[in-house]
């Protein structure tokens, strides 16, 4: 009785993860579906709407999150556990790495204007800001619901990463190349963390002038965010291939996931969007910033393929 009880508050919690992510995915591909089909929807200036570019880069997240929904119904239907291990697991490091940070910045911002009796997105913009209170909700609906989704995915189709602790196991015949790779990811991730520190601080090094000018707490809060990621990244790749410590596997996978995930994908959006020119782009980043968000892209990458090829020598080891 006891297993079937389990096995009923598993299945509800799996469907009401699935729930939460298609109730966050369907306003926002909805919206780019009107948008890419020439409809004005929340859109003040209509010659956006003849922008290629703003073309896209809809066309583009349309298809992030139409793949992030069909993974979503994956996590509660048989045929997921079918689907090759690549096709799920590299969409959701990407996935995860891109909304996970997004609530620590999402809702402390609306909280405060919730207190503070301003607008969650001031108007005057290109996009209505409703729209922006639509996708940003969306997309924190994501972050939980994949999250949640994707874990109890992992649990049944690869249960040893919950079991085993960071310690066991024998060191592969690879593991002094890893320990290298790691050590070399975790000194770039320090001189990245330094950097976004610096601008977090208010230290506009390597930036030009009138760069860190009119910051919000938004801004605040992703630059907190651009400076934990490297650290959480390299750190947990780090102890995945050093085997010295005696935590849960699960805990520096975690670690190494966000953080590289993050790296890598908000990285590759921050390149699309500059050398994509559109009417929402931001200022220029210029100086420093660029070349910091090419190395961030670039560890976000080793980092991720180093502890992917790490996990998968442990699971032949533990076969073998």
């Amino acid at each position: 009785m006891t297993d079937a009880n389990d096995d009923a508050r598993a299945w509800a919690l799996r469907l009401t993860a699935t729930a939460v992510t298609v109730a966050g995915t369907l306003p926002y591909i909805t919206l780019k579906l009107i948008w890419l089909t020439g409809g004005s929807a929340g859109i003040d200036d209509p010659v956006m709407l003849r922008d290629g570019g703003f073309f896209g880069l809809n066309l583009l997240t349309f298809g992030l999150d139409a793949v992030a929904l069909l993974i979503a119904l994956a996590f509660v239907r048989p045929w997921g556990f079918r689907i090759p291990a690549g096709l799920i697991l590299a969409p959701m490091w990407v996935g995860i790495g891109l909304l996970v940070p997004l609530p620590l910045v999402v809702v402390p911002v609306f909280l405060a204007d919730l207190f503070g009796g301003t607008p969650f997105v001031a108007g005057g913009g290109p996009v209505a800001g409703w729209v922006f209170a639509v996708v940003y909700a969306g997309f924190t609906c994501q972050a939980f619901g994949l999250v949640a989704g994707f874990v109890f995915h992992a649990r049944r189709r690869w249960p040893g990463m919950f079991t085993r602790r960071t310690s066991e196991g024998a060191a592969g015949p690879t593991q002094e190349l890893q320990v290298f790779v790691a050590g070399g990811a975790m000194i770039v991730a320090l001189i990245l963390a330094a950097f976004n520190l610096s601008w977090l601080l208010g230290f506009a090094v390597g930036l030009p002038a009138g760069a860190l000018a009119d910051r919000s707490l938004a801004s605040w809060l992703q630059g907190a965010v651009s400076v934990l990621l490297p650290i959480a990244g390299a750190a947990g790749l780090l102890a995945i291939v050093r085997r010295r410590s005696g935590r849960p596997l699960w805990v520096p996978v975690t670690l190494a996931w966000i953080g590289s995930g993050g790296m890598f994908g908000w990285s590759m959006w921050m390149l699309l969007v500059t050398l994509t020119p559109t009417a929402l782009k931001a200022a220029p980043g210029g100086g420093a910033m660029d070349l910091v968000t090419l190395f961030t892209l670039l560890t976000g990458l080793v980092t991720g393929l180093a502890g992917a090829f790490a996990l998968v020598e442990r699971e032949h080891e533990n076969a073998g």
